[in-house]
């Protein structure tokens, strides 16, 4: 269907009083995995009017997307499509105007329509991608197909020439991908263009079909030819203008294929009188409710009876004002196909009427695609996809598995099914795949802390019940913060693990942890090591946190060990304190090293007696993530007759803040500052009538980089002098309870207006 829609379903209606229609001799029973794919396939919804645009006055290419009046296709359109229950998606596509002279289609076409390809699949649902309005050879075009064969060697090289292309940039999508080989395929310009004497079709209908025939045939054997998943892919193949006399007259068969993966593709706007013409009516009276019956009843004596399952790649009825008997057809109709097995897809091509006009013509729109949450016909969705949901199984039955059975505590909630853009949750019913979002939503208990959580399986569109997986939040990483000696001796600590039930502390003499000791420890956060290690020795130790789930020993979770630390076990001459004289530092763009800081040494560092170190003596340093706004680390590894290494860490905070102007209007005064150093995450202004921010102090937050201006006129009043000043912030670990702020800037006083 196009811009300008002309009558494809009126021969259908018409015809479906004879009796004598023939189906193809050549028949074969379609494969049960296509059947059930088309039964999936459910109700569906066309991206009309845009890939399918011709005729555009444009040299760019992408711009015939919106040629036809609709936006853009974005990732929020396809999410709605899934979000709104369609479970699948037709995407027409008009090849022609984006090839060579040798029928090259442009990279840049195809990449386009890839993408929203993949949107589709992302979201669940099912995708037909075909060729278009492709079907003229009149006038010297010479880049598309015409069923006759006067034009049949033409019209087989293009679309051979274009499948093959397809093909090859899907062939290795699954089952979900579906190529359609022709759309409407028909004597364009005729008088049989849309309609011809099913009981006595003409020598150039004839002529017509067999030349479908042919080039359905030559794009099934191409598709397959290219291989990879194309081999078992479902093909969808129309007869003549794609209506159910196109595809019921006698002479049209649908091509031998060894997969049996074949459908026959209808388009039906039935009757059209009805759903089409816009000066026809618009009540679902009995004719129409007869003329809609006698459709599938068509379609089930004529195709389903012979094997074939049936896709109505387009069906649909033009907004007359009649919201309430619009709804009751498309209920009406897709009740019927559900029943019988058959996918439908409404045909959206973006054309709304506007509101107290009687004009009906091609007014197929479904949803608002510049306004998504819009729809301007919610019975007329609500028909669509809320009329039948068949149910095909429950979950309550489906194999659910995680990719890890437990995850690494962070102090927030853990979600397996979106970690880290994956979906980490698997549901199998019957061997299938199921798509969340489509066929399952999940819902978690008790997935923050360490402990045992749960994620909630529950079926969704054409599956019911639900399921529940437990997975273990273990605890985080630990961190050894010191290790000391004295004679036969090692004292470890590590940071406290508020959510741990206790640590467990290894210590190996060698490095690979072959032979070890291990130690338990609970309620407290470091331990004396006195029993193995031995003066002179070099020992390795790492820790660990657990929990125990109902203080059973059995249900131990264990976290991630630590970083791996070693030491040499001696006596006092170990490296065992550090102390800095501050503990934080401005930014100011080059690596701090308190150590030689303003040429002083600003760190002290002591042995287990308390004797102070000597840089470079007994100790040396080395820094990590001191340059950046954030914390830095200094790490003191003895050297000499000294052992041990110790860590010790401290703060970048923002540089100084600089307010850059600041003025006032009646009653309120308005400051701009400057934006922060690298790292900064918001800025806190306070502003106050006392020079001493003693009294009367107000203060203003904003995590908004950008916003680097605010005017406050809530507190001030005319005549009152204020001060304000303004300093930048970080947090640590995105931890409100760790926010790390700058030095103030210059504060700048204002008499308000």
């Amino acid at each position: 269907m196009g811009l300008f829609r002309k009558l494809i379903a009126a021969a259908a209606s018409a015809a479906m009083a004879v009796t004598g229609l023939a189906f193809p001799t050549e028949a074969a029973t379609a494969a049960s995995r296509a059947k059930e794919i088309v039964a999936e396939m459910g109700v569906g919804w066309n991206l009309g009017n845009t890939f399918d645009t011709i005729n555009i006055n444009t040299t760019d290419e992408l711009k015939y997307e919106t040629g036809w009046g609709n936006p853009q296709t974005t990732k929020a359109m396809i999410d709605k499509v899934a979000e709104l229950g369609f479970t699948s998606i037709r995407i027409p596509v008009s090849w022609h105007p984006h090839v060579d002279s040798n029928i090259n289609i442009s990279s840049a076409w195809m990449n386009r329509v890839k993408t929203v390809v993949d949107w589709a699949i992302a979201d669940g649902l099912y995708v037909i991608v075909n060729i278009h309005h492709d079907n003229d050879i009149r006038s010297g075009k010479s880049n598309y197909f015409y069923p006759s064969s006067k034009h049949l060697t033409t019209s087989k090289n293009y679309v051979t020439k274009i499948w093959k292309q397809v093909a090859a940039t899907f062939k290795n999508y699954d089952d979900h991908l579906i190529f359609e080989t022709l759309n409407e395929p028909r004597l364009i310009g005729t008088g049989v263009e849309w309609w011809f004497d099913t009981n006595n079709p003409g020598s150039d209908v004839k002529d017509a079909v067999n030349c479908i025939n042919t080039l359905n045939q030559a794009a099934v054997d191409t598709i397959r030819a290219v291989g990879g998943n194309n081999k078992n892919r479902l093909i969808m193949c129309p007869g003549y203008d794609a209506s159910v006399d196109g595809a019921t007259v006698s002479g049209f068969k649908l091509p031998t294929d060894s997969s049996n993966m074949l459908a026959v593709s209808i388009h039906g706007y039935i009757p059209y009188s009805f759903a089409g013409d816009k000066n026809g009516s618009g009540v679902y009276s009995r004719s129409v409710k007869t003329a809609l019956t006698n459709l599938f009843t068509t379609i089930n004596n004529k195709v389903l009876t012979k094997g074939y399952p049936v896709v109505i790649g387009e069906f649909g009825a033009t907004d007359k004002n009649n919201y309430d008997d619009r709804a009751a057809w498309t209920a009406d109709y897709v009740t019927q196909a559900n029943n019988l097995g058959i996918s439908c897809l409404v045909w959206d091509n973006g054309g709304f009427r506007a509101s107290g006009s009687t004009n009906y013509e091609d007014h197929y729109g479904v949803i608002n695609r510049r306004k998504l949450n819009t729809i301007p016909d919610q019975k007329y969705v609500n028909a669509l996809v809320n009329t039948v949901v068949k149910k095909i199984g429950s979950v309550s039955d489906a194999e659910v598995s995680l990719k890890y059975p437990s995850y690494t505590y962070t102090g927030s909630a853990i979600t397996p099914d979106s970690r880290n853009g994956a979906n980490e949750i698997t549901v199998k019913y019957n061997g299938k795949t199921l798509t969340k979002g489509t066929d399952y939503t999940v819902t978690y208990r008790n997935n923050v802390k360490v402990g045992v959580a749960t994620a909630t399986i529950k079926g969704k569109g054409r599956y019911d019940g639900s399921k529940n997986v437990a997975f273990v939040i273990k605890p985080a990483k630990n961190a050894v913060t010191s290790l000391t000696t004295a004679a036969n001796k090692i004292t470890v600590k590590w940071n406290e693990d508020t959510s741990a039930t206790g640590y467990q502390v290894l210590y190996s003499k060698n490095s690979s942890f072959s032979d070890y000791h291990s130690t338990t420890v609970q309620g407290k956060t470091s331990v004396n090591l006195t029993t193995y290690p031995k003066t002179g020795e070099t020992w390795y130790i790492k820790v660990r946190s657990f929990y125990t789930k109902d203080g059973k020993t059995t249900s131990t979770r264990y976290g991630n060990y630590s970083d791996v630390k070693s030491i040499k076990v001696g006596s006092t001459a170990v490296v065992s304190s550090a102390s800095l004289k501050y503990g934080s530092y401005t930014y100011n763009g080059s690596a701090i090293t308190p150590d030689s800081r303003n040429g002083a040494d600003e760190l002290t560092v002591k042995n287990a007696a308390g004797k102070k170190l000597t840089k470079n003596v007994d100790y040396t340093l080395s820094y990590k993530n001191n340059k950046a706004v954030g914390v830095a680390t200094i790490t003191i590894t003895g050297k000499g007759s000294t052992t041990g290494v110790i860590t010790k860490q401290f703060v970048i905070k923002p540089a100084t803040n600089k307010i850059n102007s600041i003025t006032t209007t009646s009653g309120a005064f308005k400051i701009t500052w400057n934006k922060g150093t690298a790292g900064t995450v918001g800025y806190q202004v306070q502003y106050s009538t006392d020079k001493n921010f003693s009294t009367n102090v107000h203060s203003y937050t904003s995590t908004v980089l950008t916003d680097l201006n605010e005017n406050f006129a809530r507190v001030p009043n005319s005549g009152e002098t204020w001060y304000v000043r303004v300093r930048s912030f970080y947090t640590k670990d995105g931890s409100t309870t760790a926010t790390r702020y700058g030095n103030y800037s210059a504060i700048k006083s204002i008499k308000v207006a």
